[in-house]
């Protein structure tokens, strides 16, 4: 099971990597966060988002000083690989915010694939491993069996 600590380790390394930080400065649009440099979310972890939400990301669109709350579901802990995948999804939720993408299109839509596949272009695609959403592991339907005891298998 990974630790809150090391996800905001992972996503202050994913939000500050150099291609995202020089795509930032070229493309946010959104007034007044032109000058924000720190955008890297605080990682809060919850018993649950909801029974198939594994993160959400919470931002105040009006004031630049507020740091985002990248919030967690626990049972998404249980398996490192896809608690990075969540991140890296919700990251790009922040680029796609700055960069006024949310415009184009749904949350989950056009904008948010430009957005994703700044944040993670090797696996921004549809697929196995794809970042447009978790993968069920046998280690995460036992955690979210804790919570959600009528939950079956997506």
């Amino acid at each position: 099971m990974i630790r809150q600590t090391t996800l905001k380790k992972y996503a202050d390394e994913v939000f500050y990597r150099p291609h995202i930080q020089k795509y930032l400065k070229e493309n946010v649009s959104r007034f007044p966060f032109k000058n924000v440099k720190n955008w890297s979310p605080e990682i809060l972890v919850s018993d649950t988002c909801g029974v198939n939400t594994a993160g959400q990301i919470w931002l105040n669109s009006k004031y630049a000083d507020e740091i985002p709350i990248l919030e967690m579901s626990k049972w998404i802990l249980a398996s490192d690989k896809e608690a990075k995948r969540v991140v890296r999804h919700e990251i790009a939720h922040i680029v796609q915010f700055l960069c006024k993408y949310d415009e184009i299109g749904t949350w989950h839509g056009r904008g948010f694939n430009i957005a994703l596949k700044i944040v993670s272009p090797k696996n921004y695609k549809r697929g196995k491993h794809s970042d447009r959403g978790w993968h069920e592991t046998s280690d995460i339907l036992k955690a979210r069996k804790v919570f959600h005891p009528l939950t079956k298998v997506r």
